[in-house]
């Protein structure tokens, strides 16, 4: 099952990039998704767990299980599914998740951060987060991204401030939002940091 896919492409060198696809007219299965759920479940209990004992396996080598798993993630938060598969899963329980739920891709990146603790391996993660606060057309992914955001402010602390500077073009943004929950969760990112800081961030807002 693929919720995002890859495409060749050919540029103006003749060389072939891959870029990402999502593809709207697949439907996927109920049961492909509860796998995918499971296996996310798994996934964030052995991130967890890793960063318990200091995240020296995902650090192993050259990080190269960081990278390889960072890259599906953030490209999850741009999945769709096909309206019949509602019944069964929703996005915000595979990708949101829920206060009382593991499993979800949000709650996964958080735990890749927390084993990685580590300011060169948070900055592609970040970067792909704002990417998903950055989406124009569907706020459920803006809204998802957000939601990560403060996930992690929560739980690395004080150690992620030094990302907040390219984060505040974005939450600036996202203040304005026309959802008003996306636009709150925006501000408690903001107070969060700021308390963190223990100075004003107002003046960095545009």
């Amino acid at each position: 099952m693929f919720l995002c896919r890859k495409s060749k492409v050919k540029t103006a060198g003749g060389t072939k990039k891959q870029k990402v696809e999502v593809d709207d007219t697949v439907e996927y299965e109920a049961a492909a998704l509860r796998s995918l759920k499971a296996l996310l479940k798994c996934l964030e209990a052995s991130l967890r767990s890793d960063a318990h004992d200091g995240g020296s396996w995902i650090r192993e080598g050259e990080s190269e299980r960081y990278d390889s798993l960072l890259e599906p993630l953030g490209k999850l938060f741009n999945c769709r599914m096909d309206s019949k598969t509602y019944v069964a899963m929703t996005y915000q329980d595979l990708v949101q998740g829920n206060d009382d739920e593991s499993g979800s891709v949000v709650e996964c990146i958080v735990a890749l951060a927390s084993a990685a603790g580590d300011e060169s391996k948070w900055k592609p993660l970040n970067h792909a987060v704002l990417q998903a606060c950055s989406h124009d057309s569907r706020s459920e992914v803006r809204k998802a991204g957000v939601r990560c955001l403060l996930s992690l402010i929560k739980s690395i602390g004080e150690e992620y401030m030094v990302l907040i500077p390219e984060c505040l073009p974005v939450l600036s943004e996202l203040l304005e939002d026309s959802d008003e929950q996306i636009a709150g969760l925006a501000q408690e990112c903001i107070a969060m940091s700021e308390e963190l800081l223990g100075e004003s961030l107002e003046d960095n807002l545009r």
